[in-house]
Order: structure tokens, then C-alpha cells, then sequence
């Protein structure tokens, strides 16, 4: 495993326009396993690991910017009008499909930017931890996010 951020910032620098897109039209996490882009992306991994990276990968484009400061992904999704029967339909589905309208929702709540160190793990590590903490992200803040 890596860090995040490096893996977003190899995502922006070094593939070129038509990597990226091939990476963006991927159905699901499993389709990018097929794609040479991909394997440019994550370089020399332990194979081990194709799944995780698979399902980082799967949501770098729709997540430009990389912020430490950034708000949890719940709570910009509720920042973004994104509907809490929504996250619960994403926190009750399974795999694929989970991820698949995580990407929706994460596209339409049109982020500004995202710690991909947080977010790169939770997606790393997804799950049903991951799921919760998307839940509790979205529903609880505290003053110092307002």
C-alpha cells in the first residue's frame, strides 16, 4: 500500500488525457483490472493489493483537488444537497454496486476537494467500518467544520 496522495497526484500528472478517461468510463472497481491504464497508474504493486487500488483508482477522477484541510466525505455530500436516503442506499448495498453510487453521489455533489489520504483509505479498507463512518460523517459535524 501507498500513500493516497501520491497515487491522486500520479492520477493528474502523469497519465495522459485518454488514460484518464479510460479510468473514468470504467462501469465498476472490477473493470479497471482490464485496463493497461490502470496498471500505469499503480506501477509496481504487490498483487495483492489490484482489488484495493482498483477501488481507489475507480473514484480519482471525479475528485480533483486534494486538501488535508478538506471536510470528511459525509459531510460534504450533505454540504452538496446529496439525499440521506441516498447514503443509505450506498451504505446498504453490496459490492459493486456500493461503490458505484458512492461515484454517482460523489459526482454530483460536485466536490471542491477531498483529503485523499482519509478518503484513499477508506476506500483502500472499504467496508463495513468504512460504510459507518460515512454515515456518522454525514449526519454528525462539529462547530469547528461550520
Amino acid at each position: 500500500m501507498e500513500k493516497f496522495t501520491e497515487l491522486h497526484q500520479r492520477f493528474w500528472e502523469t497519465l495522459d488525457n485518454g488514460q484518464r478517461a479510460e479510468i473514468r468510463r470504467a462501469s465498476t472497481p472490477g473493470d479497471l483490472e482490464c485496463l493497461p491504464a490502470f496498471y500505469h497508474l499503480i506501477g509496481y504493486q504487490n498483487p495483492g493489493y489490484i482489488k484495493q487500488l482498483a477501488r481507489v483508482a475507480f473514484l480519482l477522477p471525479f475528485a480533483e483537488k486534494h486538501s488535508e484541510n478538506a471536510k470528511p466525505l459525509g459531510r460534504q455530500l450533505n454540504d452538496g444537497k446529496i439525499s440521506e436516503k441516498r447514503i443509505f442506499q450506498i451504505v446498504r448495498s453490496s459490492s459493486p454496486n456500493d461503490l458505484v453510487q458512492l461515484r454517482r453521489a460523489v459526482q454530483q455533489a460536485k466536490l471542491k476537494s477531498i483529503d485523499w489520504d482519509a478518503f484513499g483509505k477508506s476506500l483502500f479498507y472499504w467496508g463495513e467500518r468504512s460504510k459507518k463512518q460515512l454515515v456518522q460523517n454525514f449526519f454528525i459535524y462539529t462547530k469547528e467544520e461550520e
